[in-house]
This record gives C-alpha cells, structure tokens and sequence, in this order.
C-alpha cells in the first residue's frame, strides 16, 4: 500500500500538477482513501497505476450518462471536492467493470508531440548515414509516431524555426530549451515498422476512445491533436505488429527486409513498463543485432528520464546525444550538439 500511496503523490507533484488540478486533487484525496486504494490495488505490477486508473474512469465515464462524464467534459468548472466525491461514488457503483478494465487495457498514449524533438534526432541521424531511414518503434500504440514526417513543426527558439510537411493539418509547437537547432532536413523513410502487445486499430472507435481517455481531462491541445494525427494516419503505409519484441526483431535482421537503410529502434516513455531483466534483455539483443545492421537506439526510462540517442554496431554501444529533462508530452525539450 506504501508503493501505491507513493505513486499517487509522485503523479501529483510530478506530472498533473500545473497540468491537470483535476487529477492532482484527486491524487492527494486517493492517498487518504482506503476504499479507492484498495480498488486501484488490482491494477498489474507491470502498468502505471495512476495513469491506467484515471484512464479506465474517463473511459468507463465516457459511455455513461453520469455527472463525472461531465466533469471530464468541462474540468476548468467544478468543484474539486464535489468531484472527488462524485469519482467515489461512481467507482463505487462501477467496481466490477473498472476490475475488468485493469486487466485488459494497457497504458499506450500516443503522445504526437514527441515528435517534436524525434524529427531533427532523426534528421541528424539521416545526415551521418547518408541511407535512408528504418524506423522500428516498441511500444507503438497506433503508430501516430511511425508518421512524423507528416506533421509540420513550430519550434520556439531563438531564432525560431520550423520544418517537416507545410501542408499538414497538425501542426506541432513546442519549445526548445536548450542549443538552437539551425536545421532540420526532410526525412526519406524507407520502412515504418510498429511493435506492440496491443495494437491500437485507430478506426475503431472503442479503442479511440482508449486512447482519448488517457489524455489529461484539461489538455484540449493533446485531443486536438490526436484527432487530426488520426486522418493523416492512414495515408502512411507501415507494418504493425502484435507482440514480444524479442521475438519480432531478430527476423527482420535476419531476412535483411532493412537492408541499405539505417535502423532506428526508439521507445519513449515505455521501459518505465519494463522489468529489470527486461532491460536488459532489449539492450543484450539490441547488441547481438547490431554484428548483422548497425542501430541507433533513441529512448529514455531505462534509467533515467533523459531522452538517449545511442550508436550500437558490431555489439558495441557509443553514446551520441542526450536531452535532459524533456518533458514527457513533448511540450519542451533542451536541444543538444552531439556528443564528442
């Protein structure tokens, strides 16, 4: 129980707060609560607790006719107390379905403006290896991200600059803390291949909704967004794949379906859902693959929350480029040179 009352108040004081007084109220009154508690204890090891809970509430609330689908709805214009009460009352009456929820969905948000710092990694990238691009995501959700050469970006900087396709209906803004980025090169991606345990079928609106609900209650942005990466979703062809990425990756080497390209294997915000071995285990193949196809291996919560860019061929591994800090819905990032 100390675990989950530490993971509560962490979400609060680390994330919702300054971005979601919603959820940051209802963190502080879940801590004291023992029958929410107890409810949220039935959520497996291996998900974030707090963010799979809120998530399965707005998404359970969201096919209901109740007063929280409303709050949700409207989060700038409630009572935090009033709420609260009404989210006890509503997991109360809705236990069982909310049990089944915690054994069936997954954590997955497909956050697009990530993409904001992935796109000039991956330009540098392109620009060293002269090859185009394989792009191989773990935990890839829908795939939103296998797309980011189909967003247009606004950096803010000084100077500021912008990149990636003019005519698209998403555009990307998000600041840049750090080194000035002086250029941003088109992309040329040559594969887009997704690995998942659950593959998001953006189509479907059940799952949609999945994703939608695990967007903060007052982050109109982040919706905005997610709908319009969803039509531009389908003009790009990629390969998803349902599975343990040991077991998929090594036959793509193997088969040589990425040759004459340069291989990119990125997660961002997924190991947090890892394992210790499993950890290891991605990096100890990660090095076994690279003696067929050179990677570059961009993630980060693998020890810590800074954004790794490394270099790994024939099993050895250079670190290339860090970005410390970067926030974890790609509203800011610290630019930096590569590492010498």
């Amino acid at each position: 129980m100390e675990k989950l009352v530490t993971a509560f108040r962490r979400f609060a004081s680390d994330e919702a707060k300054n971005n979601s007084p919603l959820y940051e109220y209802w963190c502080e009154r879940i801590i004291t609560n023992e029958q929410l508690l107890n409810l949220i204890m039935h959520i497996p090891e291996t998900q974030p607790k707090p963010n799979l809970f809120f998530g399965s509430v707005q998404y359970l609330s969201a096919q209901k006719d109740t007063q929280l689908k409303r709050i949700f709805e409207n989060p700038n214009e409630v009572n935090l107390e009033e709420s609260f009460q009404l989210l006890l009352g509503f997991c109360t009456q809705h236990s069982d379905e909310l049990l089944h929820l915690f054994q069936t969905k997954y954590v997955q948000t497909n956050e697009v403006q990530r993409a904001s710092y992935l796109y000039p990694i991956f330009s540098e990238i392109a620009e060293e290896a002269k090859l185009p691009l394989s792009l191989l995501e773990i935990g890839t959700s829908a795939g939103l991200l296998l797309n980011l050469d189909g967003y247009r970006y606004e950096i803010e900087q000084e100077p500021p600059i912008s990149f990636g396709n003019e005519n698209s209906p998403l555009t990307i803004i998000a600041k840049n803390y750090g080194t000035p980025i002086t250029s941003v090169k088109s992309l040329n991606i040559s594969h887009r291949i997704g690995i998942d345990l659950n593959i998001i079928d953006l189509q479907d609106s059940d799952e949609f909704l999945w994703l939608k609900s695990l967007i903060w209650p007052e982050q109109i942005i982040r919706r905005e967004n997610l709908e319009k990466a969803r039509s531009i979703h389908r003009q790009y062809s990629k390969f998803l794949l349902t599975g343990d990425f040991r077991k998929l990756l090594p036959p793509l080497f193997d088969n040589h379906v990425l040759k004459s390209s340069q291989i990119i294997i990125f997660h961002t915000h997924v190991a947090n859902q890892f394992s210790v071995t499993l950890k290891s285990e991605l990096l100890s193949l990660l090095q076994q693959l690279s003696h067929i196809q050179s990677i570059y291996h961009i993630y980060n919560n693998m020890e810590d929350k800074d954004l790794h860019v490394d270099f790994i061929n024939a099993g050895i591994t250079k670190n290339v480029k860090i970005l410390e800090n970067t926030d974890g819905h790609g509203k800011f990032f610290r630019w930096n040179q590569p590492l010498k």
